[in-house]
């Protein structure tokens, strides 16, 4: 497996939730209606995640100078506030993750990860740090304890981002010895497992990923398809691995969120079965009737780039379906005016709410920019 080919790229396989990329007029009508939802709730997590969601979209439309400034005016609410309660806190950190993962998306794999390395060790050490022109103060939190939730949940983001950050570059043995220095790797087939199974398996030694993967514990239902899809690519060949991989994928309940998620796996295993198999065939049919229904721009974009899969679908259900991905305006560079000045009207009420409010211990409504971070996960 070539440590970047388009397989490899998609690993780490987690099922995590993301806001979908719906059709562009859609979409800034949602954080419409959030900003709105905010304001009327007095909520400041929901106030954020307004933020977030629009500067996901900005560098979705392939506009990162739109989506630092937006990055850098959330990071501003927060700054004159502290010390803060922990979630408050996270809710400040969260524009700086996002920036780095701005420079993970550049290319820039190697400043993202530094930023993101940097960013814990300010934070673990309680050390006034400027990063990407945010400065991180000493004292971040009101109490020891904050500081310890705040630490775990960029622990989270180090296993997932910073991880990621490494292995889109193809940087397999590195994002393994980061993973192990960080003690991220756990027996179920979470982020480190499988950062451990690629850099076996990047590296030719299949043996080594096979035996990862049969000592892997198992889990949730996605969890195993993640094992079966794995286990079919190490075994090259392997018809009956392979099928019990498709298997997994079709057997997988479509689930609000996680469309980006299935589609990948689903996709991994036609690479690994072959995509004229009977049963490659319907979870051919399968993604293009749930990409179609769902309309996510995401998904639908990593249906369509797939040769294997785009060749087989028809002309006339290509056709419809890459209606449906224009439609979401991905990497357009352009963010219409009528369309800048309601997504500019949402976030005013958003900040309105992030300036009157108080700091608030509701929990983080999650990160949406690139996926969302759980506040229990283990790897």
């Amino acid at each position: 497996m070539h440590p970047t080919g388009p397989i490899a790229r998609r690993f780490p396989l987690v099922a995590r939730h993301r806001p979908a990329c719906l059709p562009l007029t859609a979409r800034v009508g949602r954080l419409t209606e959030l900003a709105d939802t905010a304001s009327r709730q007095d909520d400041p997590s929901l106030a954020s995640a307004v933020f977030n969601q629009a500067a996901l979209l900005a560098s979705d439309l392939a506009l990162p100078g739109y989506a630092r400034e937006l990055c850098h005016r959330h990071a501003a609410l927060h700054l004159t506030r502290g010390p803060l309660p922990a979630t408050s806190a996270i809710h400040f950190l969260e524009p700086v993750v996002n920036l780095a993962r701005l420079h993970i998306r550049a290319g820039h794999h190697q400043h993202g990860h530094q930023l993101l390395l940097d960013l814990y060790r300010a934070v673990t050490t309680a050390t006034e740090t400027t990063l990407d022109g945010i400065t991180i103060p000493t004292r971040l939190t009101q109490t020891t304890e904050q500081q310890r939730e705040v630490r775990r949940w960029l622990w989270r983001v180090l296993i997932a981002d910073d991880t990621r950050a490494l292995t889109t570059a193809g940087r397999w043995t590195d994002a393994l010895r980061h993973i192990e220095q960080h003690r991220g790797i756990g027996r179920r087939i979470l982020d480190g497992r499988q950062v451990a199974v690629l850099a076996h398996a990047t590296a030719s030694d299949l043996p080594g990923a096979l035996a990862l993967l049969a000592d892997t514990e198992p889990g949730a239902p996605w969890e195993n398809a993640v094992t079966a899809v794995l286990t079919a690519l190490c075994h090259p060949g392997d018809r009956p691995a392979a099928e019990t991989a498709i298997d997994h994928c079709l057997a997988l309940e479509p689930d609000e969120g996680l469309a980006v998620f299935t589609t990948r796996l689903a996709l991994t295993a036609i690479d690994a079965a072959g995509p004229d198999t009977p049963a490659s065939r319907d979870l051919i049919e399968q993604l293009s009737h749930r990409a179609g229904e769902t309309g996510d721009g995401y998904a639908l974009r990593d249906l369509l780039a797939h040769p294997g899969v785009r060749d087989r679908l028809g002309t006339g259900r290509t056709a419809e379906l890459a209606q449906a991905l224009a439609a979401c305006a991905l990497g357009s560079a352009t963010l219409p005016e009528p369309l800048r000045d309601q997504l500019e009207a949402a976030l005013a009420d958003a900040r309105a709410v992030l300036e009157a409010s108080p700091p608030d211990p509701v929990p983080p409504a999650g990160n949406p920019f690139g996926h969302h971070i759980p506040r229990t996960a283990h790897s």
